[in-house]
């Protein structure tokens, strides 16, 4: 059958269909980020974002054109995660746009829509980077806008609008060096890409290639613990696709680390349950057995202790990747957490369920990567509360500004002073390489052991705490006061304290602080201020 126009319900199994690619081609989106570090995640955090659009589509009965196109733009936008998952729920808010009283779209509907995506989408961004998705979607945009009037056939339209996508994901390293010194292109561009690829699947008849299987739909559920227990967090979340004999082996691993309820099987995918005290644990076991969506992690002592009532002057919401971490921000007056970080980005749902929780006349969220701004951002636009973004990248510049807060004076004073804190905290972490790669100089083997100091690898080597005094050495100056340690989940107490006895005899004009962050992945995250 050839589709001369795209209706509602076509436009629907696009939406699915990219979805569909998308998630068999995921991890290979996230192999494509620039640092060698275990946390490349903009495939899993467009596929989270798209599926998240495809899950209310699936919800809908009115598959009028713009009711679909605007129920896919609502669902990426609340589930975005990652700054690439909220450029593209900005493209898809774009194309809802496009599709404003409109029943169907021709050649030159379609031309207006890929065009508004990459308007709304550069719009979003502060400081538009090229090389990126952005270009991507703007030379598509382009092209379409200027050449569809030569066509008359859909199918070959779409093609070369697709082509020219591919072209430009081809230039990116030229238009970024950091992407050609790591042997890349972009990774919000590649995911689009197989995005669109799957649309196109729909138009040609063409069936993908390495579609993930489903499990077989199973409606059988065994009783649930009643059991309570004490656990920090309530953990929910699906995986889709994966096999069947992974299912009792997560099980079990969920088990172990808590008091796992029993899963739901479904066509759709399987459901997991579990209270547990590591929930940053339970989610990256999670995103190694398949696709993972409807994310849900409570802290249920927070949940308890949330007053339902009375105002308060001022509430502050921080993203947490380990229960040291958590504790610490607590410490510090921190009512809200949501459990994040690398590998693990909290969508914007996720901001707003905790925003909505706190009753207070003005709300500070301190997302703590930079791959967490965007999303949070979105929450605040999204939100009918006072709420105010502190754009935080790191663990430590979260402690330090909230240690610079005052509560006796306004608003806009502490937002300011806050602000100001972020320009004095010298932030590094530490981690390991994933892949060999060459970049910014250095060669880098699988397995190093790496140092980041404002988003530069300044030291390579193979053993941790050597790498973190190196790193140190190149963040210390003679107008620094302190060094603040968080260590993660892999570094004993021992050896942490050892490295601190060491940096406080190397820098006997600093205080050294230590504190247990329990994050995964990363070994340190060190502040100097």
């Amino acid at each position: 059958m050839t589709i001369t126009t795209i209706n509602g319900d076509i436009l629907r199994q696009m939406f699915e269909r990219g979805a569909q690619n998308l998630s068999a081609n995921r991890h290979v989106v996230d192999e494509l980020n620039v640092f060698p570090v275990p946390d490349g995640d903009t495939g899993t955090n467009m596929y989270l974002t798209f599926s998240n659009s495809v899950a209310e589509l699936n919800k809908l009965n009115d598959l009028s054109l713009y009711a679909v196109a605007k129920t896919a733009s609502s669902g990426a936008l609340i589930g975005a995660r990652g700054n690439s998952g909220v450029i593209l729920s900005q493209l898809l808010r774009g194309v809802a746009r496009s599709c404003k009283n409109k029943t169907s779209l021709d050649i030159a509907g379609i031309a207006e829509a890929v065009t508004m995506a990459a308007t709304q989408a550069y719009k979003a961004v502060m400081m538009p980077t090229e090389g990126t998705i952005l270009t991507v979607a703007r030379e598509m945009g382009e092209f379409a806008e200027a050449h569809a009037a030569e066509y008359d056939d859909m199918a070959a339209f779409l093609a070369d609008v697709l082509t020219t996508g591919k072209k430009a994901l081809a230039k990116t390293p030229e238009l970024l060096p950091v992407l050609k010194e790591a042997g890349v292109v972009d990774a919000g561009g590649q995911g689009l890409i197989f995005i669109l690829e799957g649309m196109m699947s729909v138009i040609t008849g063409e069936p993908l290639s390495d579609a993930p299987e489903q499990p077989a739909a199973d409606t059988v559920k065994a009783e649930e613990s009643e059991e309570d227990d004490d656990a920090a967090y309530c953990v929910k979340y699906t995986i889709l696709g994966i096999e069947s004999g992974a299912i009792e082996k997560h099980q079990a691993y969920l088990s172990v680390i808590g008091i796992a309820k029993t899963p739901e099987i479904g066509a759709d995918g399987v459901s997991f349950h579990v209270n547990t005290d590591h929930p940053g644990k339970a989610l990256e076991k999670a995103v190694k057995a398949g696709a993972v969506t409807d994310i849900a992690v409570v802290n249920k002592q927070l949940a308890a202790e949330q007053p339902r009532g009375e105002t308060i002057p001022y509430g502050f919401v921080a993203v947490s990747p380990g229960e040291g971490l958590t504790e610490i921000f607590k410490e510090v007056g921190v009512q809200g957490v949501i459990s994040g970080g690398q590998t693990m980005n909290p969508s914007t749902e996720d901001f707003l369920a905790e925003i909505k929780k706190i009753n207070a006349e003005h709300i500070f969220i301190f997302p703590n990567n930079g791959n967490i701004i965007m999303a949070a951002n979105q929450a605040k636009e999204m939100s009918d509360k006072n709420v105010h973004v502190i754009p935080t990248k790191t663990i430590p510049q979260c402690v330090s500004t909230m240690l610079a807060f005052d509560p006796d004076v306004s608003w806009d004073q502490n937002e300011a002073q806050m602000n100001d804190v972020l320009k004095n905290v010298s932030c590094g972490e530490v981690t390991y390489a994933v892949r060999d790669t060459k970049i910014g100089g250095k060669k880098i083997t699988k397995g190093d052991i790496i140092g980041i100091h404002e988003k530069n690898i300044v030291s390579v080597g193979k053993n941790v705490s050597e790498v973190t005094l190196e790193l140190l050495a190149g963040m210390v100056t003679e107008d620094s006061e302190m060094i603040s340690l968080y260590y993660g989940s892999d570094v004993s107490d021992a050896d942490a304290d050892a490295l601190a006895e060491q940096l406080e005899k190397t820098y006997p004009d600093c205080d050294v602080e230590v504190g247990l962050g329990g994050q995964p992945l990363y070994f340190y995250f060190v502040a100097v201020e």
